[in-house]
């Protein structure tokens, strides 16, 4: 078909607008910049309200100043949702951060766990990601195993990830005993554990022995811990309101546990909060009757001895820290933390009344972190302590920094540090030596 004059000018008309469309966006001021470090589109940081040049979000970043006098320097670990710790280790001046994010964006590439390395300057050096969320960390090898979900992995010190090993049900604990073996325990349904060993060579893991634990209550997991070829597992056996108590199961891999009950039905209704072992057996922190008590076991489980302190308690923590054991329970009237020796003797500790205890670590002596009256708090033994404004701060430790104290915690918010982009946030903060 021939074309008119007059829709030949048409066509030529609304080729030349084309034209002059296309130099616009090409010449147009406003442009896209790049990071080598960044991996988010430019409006994720809420950088560019109001137009112009749109920033990509920097993940390798230095620290920022402190948003109060009491704090040189912060790192904030930012997503679009909660971000919290499930492990820390402190290795020559670098934090590893072992989390998860529940939301992909800022600086988190997808969902879930993550290994963050922040060096003693606050400089975030490296992030990996995982196949699920962590659940557990244990220093292997040089490096760390890690499980998340039904995955186990090995991470180098460099912060390298490979996938050594699938499980049987979701990991809640690994459980390190030597350089070439470790246990991982999974809990394939409610009512049943299982311990796997594991041959570690390099990156090679192959699965040994396994036993499986299995019980008509609901179990929830506490620790494993292992004593001249036999592992003990420890886990609060429940069916409310008629059952709870401290349940330990003991077995040598591959073989048949064998069971030991502190509690359970009627009178002896017993909920327990924490447990470790101890130089007799094994030391826990319980509710009976609903009043706080401690209880210990003696490594052949037949011996059993219990201290009663007459108040109702909401949870209790257990430590080991500079040579000697700390309980913690927290009460709606404050918490309280007892100082005991190892025939339950017991001194309080009034300089940590008040404060529900997440962490005691050794640095520049004994010093206690965790939350009083809303705030966080930093409070060495037998000294004055710093409070700082974090809100619904929990601490995960810390290290003794060439100018300062060094703590990796999270908080939703709170005048001393930066506002979180969402829900949780994770901090490295350095607290000024006073």
């Amino acid at each position: 078909m021939r074309l008119s004059k007059a829709q030949t000018f048409v066509i030529t008309a609304l080729n030349a607008v084309i034209i002059v469309l296309i130099a616009l966006i090409f010449w147009s001021p406003f442009k896209i910049s790049s990071s080598a470090t960044g991996g988010n589109n430019g409006n994720d940081d809420g950088d560019n309200p109001t137009g112009g040049e749109i920033k990509q979000h920097e993940k390798l970043r230095p620290a920022s100043a402190g948003a109060c006098p009491e704090i040189l320097r912060e790192t904030r670990l930012m997503g679009n949702g909660d971000e919290t710790v499930v492990s820390v280790y402190f290795r020559g001046g670098v934090s590893y951060i072992f989390g998860n994010a529940t939301v992909k964006g800022l600086d988190f590439d997808v969902f879930g766990g993550f290994l963050c390395l922040v060096n003693g300057a606050g400089n975030i050096l490296s992030f990996t990601y995982f196949d699920g969320a962590i659940t557990s960390v244990g220093v292997v090898g040089g490096g760390y195993a890690v499980g998340a979900g039904e995955k186990l992995y090995f991470v180098d010190g460099g912060g390298k990830s490979v996938l050594c090993a699938q499980t049987d049900g979701n990991i809640v604990d690994v459980f390190v005993g030597n350089a070439d073996k470790i246990a991982v325990i999974t809990q394939p349904t409610r009512q049943s554990l299982r311990l796997t060993e594991y041959a570690v060579l390099d990156e090679t893991w192959t699965a040994g022995n396994s036993t499986r634990i299995f019980t008509s209550r609901d179990l929830s997991y506490f620790d494993c811990y292992a004593f001249d070829g036999l592992y003990v597992v420890s886990a609060r056996a429940s069916s409310l309101p008629q059952y709870d108590a401290l349940a330990l199961f003991s077995f040598a891999a591959g073989g048949e546990p064998t069971a030991h009950y502190e509690g359970g039905a009627v009178e002896n209704i017993t909920r327990p909060f924490a447990v470790i072992p101890y130089d007799e057996g094994y030391l826990a922190l319980v509710s009976r009757d609903g009043i706080a008590a401690i209880v210990t076991l003696d490594n052949t489980f037949s011996v059993y001895r219990s201290v009663t302190l007459g108040f109702e308690p909401d949870g209790g923590r257990l430590f080991f820290a500079d040579g000697k054991y700390y309980a913690c329970f927290e009460r709606k009237e404050g918490a309280l933390t007892y100082e005991l020796d190892d025939k339950l003797n017991r001194v309080r500790v009034p300089e940590w009344d008040g404060l529900t205890v997440d962490r005691m670590s050794v640095i520049d002596g004994l010093t206690a972190v965790g939350e009083r009256d809303g705030m966080a708090a930093v409070v060495p033994r037998g000294g004055r302590g710093a409070t700082l404004d974090a809100r619904e701060a929990v601490f995960y430790g810390g290290f003794l920094n060439s100018d300062g104290k060094t703590f990796v915690l999270s908080a939703t918010g709170g005048s001393s540090l930066s506002k979180p982009t969402a829900g949780r946030d994770v901090y490295v903060v350095t607290v000024r030596n006073s």
